[in-house]
């Protein structure tokens, strides 16, 4: 009987492991990742998660600008379970806001408590701890418009003089520091490419001032610049002097004077010594040679030329005697 009830016994135990055979060893790999997993939701991680940060900065009529410049974002290292923390990672954490509106903190130091997450999440670090802050108080300041000049004028032609600029200024705000040292603003050069003579006004764009600084007003200036037939000059050496407008036996001191000749190329350079007389012209002195005989009188000298002029004559003036 015994012998009996052991074989029953054993028939049934190698039926029971062996009958489907493939479903049950599936059950079993099913119910192990089952095992795992629920374990795993409660198996503790440590992950570092980056953190956007938010500033308020000081209104605009503090006049107090930060000059340090601010990470994007802190990274944070928490510890908790796969559960709780799989979200952060997928989902993000709120951003870090800092409240600098006072316009005078030289350091924050970030604690774990600012950090928005689960009563299960600890934060065990963050980088940067600490951050050093530098401040400077907002001027205004008043600076010079400067314009240039790019391209070349049709041949024969040049830029006469420097442009002229409305407004000739702009107000500049921004940290002290930095508007201090800034002398002038600058436009756009001005093309004047094939211009002839004229004047020739446009308006052009201001150039972007440095980070931090802003221009109060337009955003750009007039620009106005002449162009003229090209000069040249030529030097005209001891030149006798005539007098004009009264007749009297005259000494002149000096006798000649040297002479410098502007106007056109083709004007100029056409020019010969017997066509540079220059004169001093009594007719405007109201002297009666008949009551004065004798006198000495300092004039200026003059030099009357089509389509050219004295640049310059030396001496300008000379003493007359009679």
């Amino acid at each position: 009987m015994k012998a009996g009830f052991a074989s029953r016994l054993n028939n049934w135990l190698k039926e029971a492991l062996t009958d489907n055979l493939g479903i049950k060893a599936l059950s079993l790999v099913f119910t192990l990742g089952l095992a795992f997993a629920v374990r795993g939701q409660h198996d503790e991680q440590q992950r570092t998660i980056p953190v956007d940060v938010v500033l308020r900065l000081p209104a605009q009529e503090q006049k107090r600008e930060l000059m340090t410049t601010m990470p994007a974002a802190v990274h944070i290292t928490v510890r908790g379970t796969t559960r709780a923390i799989d979200p952060l990672i997928q989902q993000g954490i709120a951003p870090l806001e800092l409240d600098l509106r006072d316009g005078q903190t030289t350091r924050l130091a970030l604690e774990p408590h600012m950090f928005s997450v689960p009563p299960d999440v600890e934060v065990k670090i963050v980088d940067p701890a600490t951050i050093d802050l530098a401040w400077q108080d907002v001027e205004t300041h008043r600076i010079t418009i400067q314009a240039a000049i790019t391209g070349t004028p049709v041949k024969g032609y040049q830029v006469k003089g420097e442009p002229v600029v409305s407004p000739a200024a702009v107000v500049a705000v921004g940290p002290r520091s930095q508007v201090e040292l800034m002398q002038f603003a600058r436009v756009a050069a001005f093309d004047v490419s094939g211009l002839t003579d004229g004047t020739h006004k446009r308006r052009i764009a201001l150039d972007p001032p440095p980070p931090r600084v802003t221009f109060l007003g337009p955003a750009g200036a007039f620009v106005e610049v002449t162009i003229e037939r090209r000069q040249t000059q030529a030097q005209f050496k001891n030149r006798p002097v005539q007098v004009v407008g009264a007749d009297a036996n005259f000494t002149l001191s000096p006798v000649a004077v040297d002479i410098t000749v502007v106007g056109s190329p083709e004007v100029v350079n056409a020019l010969r010594d017997e066509q540079i007389v220059p004169h001093v012209d009594f007719s405007q002195t109201n002297i009666d040679f008949a009551k004065t005989k004798h006198g000495a009188l300092t004039l200026p000298v003059i030099l009357e030329l089509t389509n050219a002029k004295a640049g310059g004559i030396q001496p300008p003036r000379i003493t007359v005697k009679w």
